[in-house]
């Protein structure tokens, strides 16, 4: 059995990466130790992390000559993903100038905007147009889709090298090959059916004679718009899921009930939402740390192969790096990050802004808003666009809105707040409170410019589910990955 050695220094969603290769019934080992990289077959360096913090874990891991031993020196198959694609190039332009491992002649910049409409950070669906015969995209076809969760990018200085390109903003590489060693800026781990049939090429392919299963279809890149994304919101509260109406748990004496906290994320994962939030609701207020969170992400990552934003209760980086290992792809934080923001741009550091989420709950006051913390229980005397513009310098990379007042009502998105925020910031937004039907979905989007929507009672107590959300969407004629 071939077995492959996913890299453990420190970043990364591990668990998701060693549970997809698992899936394939492989031999898998997450490690740090070189002798297991020698035993191994192929070698896979995930990422989630920021480049220069990537860097210097691999260094004070002593990783980087072992690996340098088993991929340059005996050639073993080698796989890059997200931040491992990036640190194979000569530098990296992120929070300063790093060296990389420089395996690839090129370097590591910000996602360009060129004045178009795009956010400064790439989240969600996307195409990667394959530009020549590879072994990692035999058999997927001329333009299949990915996760993608980057603001960084790879700038290849040999077209030889590039295999795949994408658009957002402008066309920029999202796949390398050079020998026995490939790279993908997205996460196949994360991109459920075609994503497993990448890693299946992995794990067929022969870089010394470069066979494939069946050639590769190339094709031209588009300017396809970002894909909106649709994004179920499930709420934890006593071991239980629940739902809200204005951040209350109890609506006339009826406890809203939803269901399990494992086997809820798994029905979901079943119906092709692109993301999924899970939110442990009152950590914050009731003081208890993240051990349940955790104990629960690592089940539930074990099941589903969608990309989990996970918050509640979250105070400092530690925390943050035990639910990305577990399984989280982005953490959300709300209370802590009010009250010492630094936090932000310590995780952002350390995990890269596209990994921290800034959860803002909200509240109309006269003819305007005010950020309230901890289950909406104490108001935080921010006001919200204000506070999100904030967050961003700080290093946040996505804003998830939610309206205290529209919170579990199904009247409506509150349109003039995610309006507001939406427009001051160069992030993406998701907006969240108060989805009661499928054209709410779109009129977030279109009349207030929400790059993301979540949704939970119109799920939960209607005759909904999200395939049918994004074919309404779609027929709306919102760019949906379906």
């Amino acid at each position: 059995m071939t077995t492959v050695a996913v890299v453990d220094y420190g970043l990364g969603n591990l668990q998701s990466v060693a549970h997809a290769f698992e899936t394939l019934q492989i031999d898998v080992v997450v490690t740090d130790r070189p002798s297991d990289l020698e035993k191994a077959d192929r070698i896979v360096l995930p990422g989630v992390g920021a480049f220069a913090q990537g860097m210097q874990n691999l260094e004070r891991r002593n990783l980087i000559g072992p690996l340098e031993e088993q991929v340059l020196k005996k050639k073993k198959p080698f796989l890059g993903i997200c931040l491992g694609m990036q640190l194979l190039a000569q530098e990296g332009h992120e929070h300063g100038r790093h060296a990389g491992l420089g395996w690839v002649s090129g370097r590591v910049e910000p996602l360009a905007q060129n004045g178009s409409t795009v956010k400064s950070i790439h989240i969600g669906w996307n195409e990667a147009v394959p530009q020549r015969s590879s072994a990692l995209f035999a058999g997927l076809g001329k333009t299949p889709n990915f996760y993608f969760v980057h603001g960084y990018h790879m700038v290849c200085a040999e077209d030889a090298s590039v295999s795949a390109v994408s658009h957002y903003g402008r066309s920029f590489t999202s796949a390398i090959q050079r020998g026995n060693i490939c790279g993908v800026q997205f996460h196949p781990e994360k991109s459920q059916e075609v994503g497993l049939g990448l890693l299946k090429n992995f794990l067929r392919w022969d870089p010394r004679t470069e066979k494939t299963v069946q050639e590769t279809e190339t094709g031209a890149v588009g300017k396809p718009s970002p894909k909106i994304r649709l994004i179920p919101t499930l709420l934890l509260k006593n071991g239980r899921l629940t739902k809200t109406v204005r951040f209350q748990t109890v609506s006339e004496g009826i406890r809203r009930d939803v269901g399990d906290p494992i086997k809820a994320p798994v029905v979901y994962d079943a119906q092709l939402p692109d993301e999924l939030i899970y939110l442990d609701i009152r950590a914050s207020l009731e003081g208890r740390g993240i051990d349940h969170l955790l104990e629960t992400i690592g089940r539930i990552s074990g099941q589903i192969f969608m990309p989990l934003t996970v918050g509640g209760g979250i105070q400092n980086v530690e925390q943050i790096r035990r639910l990305l290992q577990a399984g989280a792809d982005k953490v959300a934080i709300n209370s802590e990050a009010v009250s010492r923001p630094d936090v932000i741009g310590e995780a952002a550091r350390i995990f890269g802004s596209q990994c921290v989420v800034v959860s803002i709950d909200a509240r109309r006051r006269g003819s305007g808003y005010e950020v309230f913390t901890h289950s909406g229980t104490r108001a935080a005397g921010l006001e919200p666009a204000a506070w999100a513009k904030t967050a961003e310098q700080a290093g946040a990379g996505e804003i998830l809105l939610t309206s205290i007042d529209r919170d579990g009502t199904m009247e409506g998105y509150d349109l003039e707040l995610i309006r507001r925020v939406s427009d001051g910031v160069k992030i993406p937004v998701i907006a969240s409170g108060g989805c009661g039907s499928l054209q709410d979905l779109v009129d977030a989007v279109e009349k207030a410019h929400a790059s993301a929507v979540a949704a939970a009672s119109i799920f939960h107590f209607r005759d909904h589910s999200p395939i049918k959300a994004k074919a309404f969407m779609k027929r709306a004629s919102l760019p949906i990955r379906m």
